[in-house]
């Protein structure tokens, strides 16, 4: 099937392939394709999990020596080596990212099954049919022309984090998911600006000691290094349906997370520190139920939530907050409306395991050895005390936060 030969009519002198020898370019020409996607996101999927980052670089390299080895030799082993290694890439990709994920790593499974069911056609059929030479030139290079194309498309809708793009914030305070530096006397945060009017009459009663809920103030400006997970400014009023799933959101996660007052409760239950220890405020992640999430699982388990959120007083810990956090590119339900929003940081300094160990800024242009500043997936707090803003404010400073600690009672904690 790989070799050149010409047409038998006489007086024809022009050379002549296979048809299967074209159809095998295509193939190859979109297995690179695949691979360049998989490295693309493989950075983000180191970030989920090691193992997700691991599989992405395996996926990748296979993909294209398969390449190179299917055009120099299109054996029948070589196709059912194509065959085999693109299904169990999609395979993979769908156990992985069982709710479609990035667009980025739906590509890859589309891509990846095309190349499968092309090797599969060819182990089927009978493709030696001559087609002449200038055809395996045009429509390779027809294939090649659309996988840039797509490529591009891909590439440069792609988030930071798919891409590794480091993002400027503030330096590293040893706070993790928040800093104090360049946030006003009045708790106001630069970074920011988002346009609109918060509807100041809103305001909703609920169980949480946090206060009501009001609708985010969509003038506020947010720390450097931190961005709302969606860029367009959400300022429609909630509906009356809406405003009643806020008030449940915040009502039951407070009473499935009020056994985690106990900072004890929440180390046994299998949550750990990822922002460092002693400082004004510490977030812990529940490595199982954040998997779950990367599984399919829903994002707002309020039973289960993936993050809690920790202020040190001089009492000991006081649970603030409970926080979602889903997968990267995967959903951000808004139950309430505008009164429900997703952020992201862009400037933390992640290990393979989501511990922040440091923050890129001003003094600080890179990450310390073993950490990878990329942008965060999209999380969402509940507040459990009154910080400005109420339960389901976007975020807070920590100084307003360890004083909003200080003002509930909470059970005798050791330093978080």
């Amino acid at each position: 099937m790989t070799q050149l030969h010409r047409q038998n009519p006489p007086g024809d002198s022009e050379l002549t392939v296979p048809v299967g020898r074209v159809v095998v370019w295509c193939l190859a020409i979109l297995s690179v394709a695949a691979a360049v996607l998989h490295f693309a996101v493989a950075s983000e999927n180191f970030g989920a999990h090691w193992s997700f980052g691991v599989l992405m670089l395996v996926a990748a390299w296979l993909q294209v020596m398969w390449a190179v080895a299917v055009i120099v030799r299109s054996s029948r082993s070589m196709l059912w080596a194509g065959a085999v290694l693109n299904a169990g890439v999609v395979v993979a990709e769908l156990a992985t990212h069982p709710a479609g994920g990035a667009f980025e790593n739906g590509l890859c499974v589309a891509v990846g099954a095309v190349v499968a069911t092309g090797c599969g056609w060819l182990l089927a059929v009978r493709a030696d049919h001559p087609v002449p030479r200038r055809r395996l030139v045009t429509v390779s290079a027809s294939a090649a022309l659309a996988a840039v194309a797509v490529l591009g498309v891909a590439l440069a809708t792609a988030t930071p984090a798919a891409l590794g793009t480091s993002a400027q914030g503030t330096s590293a305070q040893g706070t993790g998911a928040r800093g104090t530096s360049g946030s006003s006397a009045s708790g106001a945060m630069p970074g920011m600006n988002m346009s609109g009017v918060a509807d100041s009459s809103i305001k909703l009663a609920n169980n949480t000691p946090a206060g009501d809920i009001t609708m985010p103030d969509t003038n506020m400006q947010m720390m450097a290094g931190m961005r709302m997970a969606d860029p367009s400014a959400c300022t429609t009023t909630p509906t009356k349906a809406q405003e009643e799933a806020a008030v449940s959101m915040v009502n039951t996660s407070w009473n499935d997370a009020k056994k985690y007052q106990s900072l004890a409760a929440a180390k046994a239950a299998g949550y750990s520190p990822v922002t460092p220890s002693g400082a004004p405020v510490v977030h812990y992640l529940n490595m199982a139920y954040y998997r779950a999430v990367l599984k399919g699982g829903p994002v707002l388990n309020y039973q289960d939530p993936q993050s809690l959120v920790y202020a040190n007083t001089p009492n000991g810990a006081v649970l603030v907050a409970a926080m979602y956090i889903t997968s990267y590119h995967g959903p951000t339900p808004q139950p309430g409306g505008c009164l429900t929003q997703w952020h992201v940081h862009t400037n933390l300094c992640l290990t393979g395991s989501l511990d922040v160990v440091g923050a890129v800024g001003p003094g600080q242009a890179t990450c310390p050895p073993g950490s990878v500043n990329k942008v965060t997936p999209a999380m969402i707090h509940v507040w459990f005390v009154p910080i400005p803003g109420g339960p389901t404010a976007i975020d807070a400073p920590d100084p307003q936060v360890v004083h909003a600690a200080k003002q509930v009672h909470a059970p005798v904690n050791g330093t978080a």
